[in-house]
């Protein structure tokens, strides 16, 4: 953990929201802009998992997703309608790792996990939702994250990252992922009281009905 005087988190603060400004894609300027800006939504997230039974035990447990934890070849062994058989497709298909970069600047010890576990959800989010790695796709999933995180980065990402996009990709995201984005965070459960691991043997249209998480549109031609 790096500790930081205020005036160093105002400088860093500014100079990745700079960078990610123009180039909201930018992952490590991303996570450093929420990382130095999102003590506050940190706290919020944290206290929905203080009352919520899961989400306490997930912040007691601390539950780590990386390569030596996510024992891929078992889930791909699972029967096709898993949860842990679709996450393993999702990462083998799109040649992910489920290592996270660490968190550096938030100093409190257990907000800083609430970020890295935040981090390290994302590909289960992917999973459930349907969505792939394509622009568009991330940007509507940071829609979804915006609405149940309130992260500043995740506003960033969700205003800024349309720019980019050809015309045709941006009616759809406007039309069909947004809506989908904003509905679904607004009606799903709060996903960082999901134990996500406790989920892979489980049906994976199963989960998406008990925590109210839809597939979401993200093909262009439909």
């Amino acid at each position: 953990m790096i500790k930081l005087t205020g005036a160093q988190r105002v400088l860093l603060a500014a100079g990745s929201a700079v960078g990610a400004l123009a180039n909201p894609l930018r992952g490590d300027l991303v996570a450093t802009l929420g990382e130095t800006t999102g003590t506050a939504a940190l706290m919020k997230m944290r206290q929905k998992m203080r009352m919520n039974k899961i989400g306490l035990e997930i912040l007691k447990d601390r539950p780590r997703v990386t390569e030596e934890t996510m024992d891929i070849s078992y889930l791909s062994t699972l029967p096709t309608n898993t949860f842990g058989y679709h996450y393993y497709c999702f990462m083998h298909d799109n040649g992910l790792s489920a290592q996270r970069a660490s968190t550096k600047f938030v100093e409190d010890e257990e907000l800083a996990y609430v970020m890295t576990r935040y981090r390290e959800n994302h590909d289960f989010l992917h999973t459930l939702t349907g969505l792939g790695v394509t622009v568009p796709e991330e940007i509507c999933l940071k829609w979804y994250e915006m609405v149940q995180t309130e992260l500043p980065m995740c506003y960033l990402s969700a205003a800024f990252g349309p720019i980019p996009l050809p015309l045709s990709e941006k009616q759809f995201l406007l039309s069909k992922q947004i809506p989908w984005g904003l509905a679904c965070g607004r009606a799903s459960a709060f996903f960082m009281n999901i134990y996500f691991e406790r989920e892979l043997e489980h049906d994976i249209n199963d989960m998406r009905r008990r925590y109210k998480i839809s597939v979401a549109p993200n093909n262009i031609s439909t």
